[in-house]
Protein backbone atom coordinates (compact mmCIF):
# COMPACT_ATOMS: atom_id res chain seq x y z
CA UNK A 1 0.00 0.00 0.00
CA UNK A 2 1.15 3.13 -0.90
CA UNK A 3 1.74 6.20 1.64
CA UNK A 4 -0.56 9.13 1.16
CA UNK A 5 2.58 11.41 2.95
CA UNK A 6 4.39 13.29 0.22
CA UNK A 7 8.51 12.53 -0.10
CA UNK A 8 10.84 14.37 -0.69
CA UNK A 9 11.52 13.95 -4.53
CA UNK A 10 14.96 12.72 -4.50
CA UNK A 11 16.71 15.08 -7.06
CA UNK A 12 14.72 18.69 -5.10
CA UNK A 13 17.72 20.92 -4.12
CA UNK A 14 17.35 24.18 -2.46
CA UNK A 15 20.93 26.53 -2.63
CA UNK A 16 21.58 28.86 0.25
CA UNK A 17 24.48 30.97 1.51
CA UNK A 18 25.01 30.22 5.18
CA UNK A 19 27.39 32.77 7.39
CA UNK A 20 28.64 31.88 10.35
CA UNK A 21 28.84 35.28 12.63
CA UNK A 22 30.50 36.28 15.51
CA UNK A 23 27.97 38.53 17.75
CA UNK A 24 29.47 40.37 20.64
CA UNK A 25 27.77 42.59 23.41
CA UNK A 26 30.62 44.89 23.76
CA UNK A 27 32.10 46.63 20.43
CA UNK A 28 30.48 48.64 17.26
CA UNK A 29 31.80 47.15 14.64
CA UNK A 30 29.66 45.34 11.96
CA UNK A 31 31.22 43.70 9.37
CA UNK A 32 30.30 42.84 6.51
CA UNK A 33 27.72 46.05 6.87
CA UNK A 34 25.16 43.85 5.60
CA UNK A 35 24.82 42.55 9.29
CA UNK A 36 23.06 45.34 9.92
CA UNK A 37 19.84 43.40 9.21
CA UNK A 38 20.83 41.01 11.67
CA UNK A 39 21.50 43.58 14.53
CA UNK A 40 18.46 44.99 14.03
CA UNK A 41 16.41 41.83 13.77
CA UNK A 42 17.93 40.83 17.33
CA UNK A 43 17.57 44.42 18.39
CA UNK A 44 14.39 43.28 20.77
CA UNK A 45 16.02 40.20 22.15
CA UNK A 46 19.85 41.25 22.37
CA UNK A 47 22.19 44.42 21.84
CA UNK A 48 24.51 42.97 20.06
CA UNK A 49 27.77 45.93 19.55
CA UNK A 50 29.98 43.66 17.18
CA UNK A 51 28.95 41.19 14.67
CA UNK A 52 31.83 39.66 12.34
CA UNK A 53 31.07 37.01 9.77
CA UNK A 54 33.92 34.36 10.13
CA UNK A 55 32.89 32.39 6.70
CA UNK A 56 30.61 32.41 4.05
CA UNK A 57 29.88 28.99 2.37
CA UNK A 58 27.43 28.72 -1.08
CA UNK A 59 25.74 25.08 0.09
CA UNK A 60 22.91 22.92 -2.34
CA UNK A 61 21.03 21.49 0.31
CA UNK A 62 19.49 17.78 -0.44
CA UNK A 63 18.29 15.58 1.74
CA UNK A 64 21.52 14.18 2.42
CA UNK A 65 22.67 16.14 5.17
CA UNK A 66 25.76 18.93 4.50
CA UNK A 67 28.30 19.13 7.27
CA UNK A 68 29.75 22.41 8.20
CA UNK A 69 32.57 22.39 10.60
CA UNK A 70 32.26 25.40 13.34
CA UNK A 71 35.11 27.94 14.46
CA UNK A 72 33.89 26.40 17.98
CA UNK A 73 34.64 22.86 16.84
CA UNK A 74 31.27 21.74 16.66
CA UNK A 75 30.44 20.41 13.47
CA UNK A 76 26.53 21.96 11.86
CA UNK A 77 24.17 19.79 9.72
CA UNK A 78 22.06 21.09 7.30
CA UNK A 79 19.41 19.67 4.95
CA UNK A 80 16.17 20.09 2.89
CA UNK A 81 13.17 18.54 4.72
CA UNK A 82 10.17 19.70 2.39
CA UNK A 83 9.99 22.29 -0.75
CA UNK A 84 6.59 23.49 -1.15
CA UNK A 85 5.77 26.43 -3.07
CA UNK A 86 9.09 27.80 -3.12
CA UNK A 87 9.21 27.87 0.49
CA UNK A 88 12.24 25.22 1.58
CA UNK A 89 11.95 23.38 5.22
CA UNK A 90 15.15 23.34 6.38
CA UNK A 91 16.45 20.86 9.15
CA UNK A 92 19.25 22.26 10.78
CA UNK A 93 21.22 20.34 13.76
CA UNK A 94 23.80 22.07 16.05
CA UNK A 95 24.35 19.88 18.82
CA UNK A 96 22.64 19.05 21.13
CA UNK A 97 19.73 21.19 19.14
CA UNK A 98 17.54 19.76 16.32
CA UNK A 99 14.96 21.89 14.91
CA UNK A 100 13.33 22.77 11.57
CA UNK A 101 13.17 25.91 10.30
CA UNK A 102 11.01 27.53 6.67
CA UNK A 103 13.10 29.36 4.30
CA UNK A 104 11.29 31.64 1.60
CA UNK A 105 12.65 33.28 -1.04
CA UNK A 106 13.32 36.15 0.76
CA UNK A 107 14.48 36.84 4.31
CA UNK A 108 17.22 34.93 6.30
CA UNK A 109 17.11 32.32 9.41
CA UNK A 110 19.52 33.00 12.70
CA UNK A 111 20.33 30.08 14.42
CA UNK A 112 22.42 30.01 17.52
CA UNK A 113 25.32 27.87 17.16
CA UNK A 114 27.27 27.99 20.60
CA UNK A 115 29.99 30.09 22.05
CA UNK A 116 33.28 31.14 20.94
CA UNK A 117 34.48 32.19 23.74
CA UNK A 118 32.73 35.35 25.84
CA UNK A 119 30.80 35.70 22.65
CA UNK A 120 27.20 33.88 20.92
CA UNK A 121 28.26 32.36 16.84
CA UNK A 122 25.04 32.60 14.81
CA UNK A 123 24.29 30.53 11.68
CA UNK A 124 22.85 33.39 8.86
CA UNK A 125 21.00 30.90 6.08
CA UNK A 126 19.77 32.81 3.45
CA UNK A 127 18.41 31.65 -0.53
CA UNK A 128 21.37 32.91 -2.57
CA UNK A 129 20.53 35.79 -4.63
Amino acid sequence: MLSAVPALADDAKVAVQVEVVLASLTGNTIDPPTLKAMQDAMAKKVKYGSLKRQSLEKLELQAAPRALKLPNGVEAQLSLDALKDDVATLKVKVPPADAKYTLGKKGSLYVQAGKLGADDLWLVVSPVK
